[in-house]
């Protein structure tokens, strides 16, 4: 009983403590500054054509070393990412059966940008030593290089996160489409990036960049107006409020059953697990008409991570030293990747196995037959 007085104490503290989101106050601010074009109503009739990839760049911004975050916990942000924007996600199993039938992926992909705006190679990672203690909001500081912060790579090509130490107990804010390009991008406080399993916080699991980017693809909060149901999409319910903390199932208002587990919720992180079909439409429709550049590079070279294709033909995983394949007459080539896009092996000449003892520990991407699969070597 002391150990869930606890535990509701430490929910209650931090919901109560945090902005969880800065967005709508941020779009604010830039129609003031005219800095911000009236976002455009995009058409929903989508017609899918796969996966989309959308290359990252990362920038680390920090004043002293638990600011400069790992490489490990930027990954841990991209599981994250692709696995929520694709229902790949392990809760999702969570959603309610009257929720199940609009449960969406969207088919969006994230990868670290392979080369910069020079062309040069690059991790997708730019870590950078500021003087300054914290960044505002409102003020920008973080994406002007000579105001201590990193200016943007080209916006139009690149998805821009800055990962900085926010004002105000902020998590993050996003940019929706129409912002001035300089400052177009995400920013999450270095705290709430990736997956933190000994952070208190009850935003450990990496679902700000996961919430913020939906704001970046044209998406509202569901609470966004209401009961007047003003977030463009009819497959939400509408909800009076923002939801906090991980209320029991089913919460009632607007004369309907409240989706406290959508991702543009401001649940938990533990307690939100969904996307809806019209959220997907929206945003893919918002990257075909409004961020189409996004697509127009090669800045990903594993293109298609497609998990269910290759579980059961490649083995075992984690791998020491051989990789083995079924049906390994059917493969035309092997690309191995590491996880900052950089090939490492590749072969056309394929037998039932692959000797890849000359690679470190760490996360690989194995692709077959342009599908590829995420790999761990022990």
């Amino acid at each position: 009983m002391r150990f869930l007085i606890f535990i509701f104490f430490i929910n209650f503290y931090f919901s109560d403590s945090q902005n969880r989101c800065g967005s709508e106050d941020y779009r604010n601010i830039l129609i003031e500054k005219g800095l911000f074009v009236s976002q455009k109503n995009v058409s929903q009739n989508i017609v899918r054509s796969g996966q989309y990839s959308i290359p990252v760049v990362f920038h680390i911004i920090y004043n002293n070393e638990s600011e400069n975050i790992s490489d490990d916990q930027i990954i841990s942000q991209l599981d994250v990412l692709n696995s929520d924007y694709n229902a790949e996600n392990d809760d999702f199993i969570n959603v309610p059966d009257i929720f199940i039938n609009v449960a969406s992926s969207s088919g969006i992909r994230f990868c670290l940008a392979q080369a910069d705006p020079s062309g040069n190679v690059s991790s997708g990672i730019t870590r950078t030593y500021t003087d300054l203690e914290f960044f505002s909001m409102s003020e920008d500081k973080m994406k002007i290089s000579s105001e201590g912060g990193v200016d943007p790579w080209d916006t139009e090509k690149y998805l821009n996160i800055w990962v900085c130490d926010l004002s105000g107990n902020l998590l993050g804010f996003a940019t929706y489409p129409g912002t001035n390009p300089l400052l177009d991008g995400v920013v999450i406080d270095y705290q709430y990036l990736g997956v933190l399993p000994n952070n208190p916080s009850p935003y450990n699991l990496g679902r700000t960049a996961t919430h913020e980017i939906g704001h970046y693809f044209g998406l509202e909060h569901t609470f966004y107006a209401g009961c007047s149901d003003w977030d463009n999409c009819d497959d939400t319910p509408s909800i009076t409020s923002s939801t906090f903390g991980c209320p029991e199932f089913p919460q009632e208002s607007c004369g309907s059953i409240d989706m406290t587990m959508n991702f543009m919720d401001y649940t938990n992180d533990a307690c939100m697990c969904m996307f809806t079909q019209c959220q997907s439409d929206i945003m893919l429709a918002t990257l075909a008409e409004q961020r189409v550049s996004l697509l127009e590079n090669s800045f990903c070279f594993y293109n298609s991570l497609s998990s269910s294709i290759l579980k059961e033909y490649i083995y075992p995983n984690p791998f020491y030293d051989y990789i083995f394949f079924e049906n390994f007459n059917l493969i035309k080539n092997i690309i191995v990747y590491d996880y900052l896009g950089e090939k490492v092996y590749e072969n056309k000449f394929i037998t039932s196995s692959v000797n890849l003892n000359h690679l470190i520990k760490g996360l690989y991407f194995i692709c077959v037959n342009g599908n590829c699969q995420k790999v761990i070597k022990d």
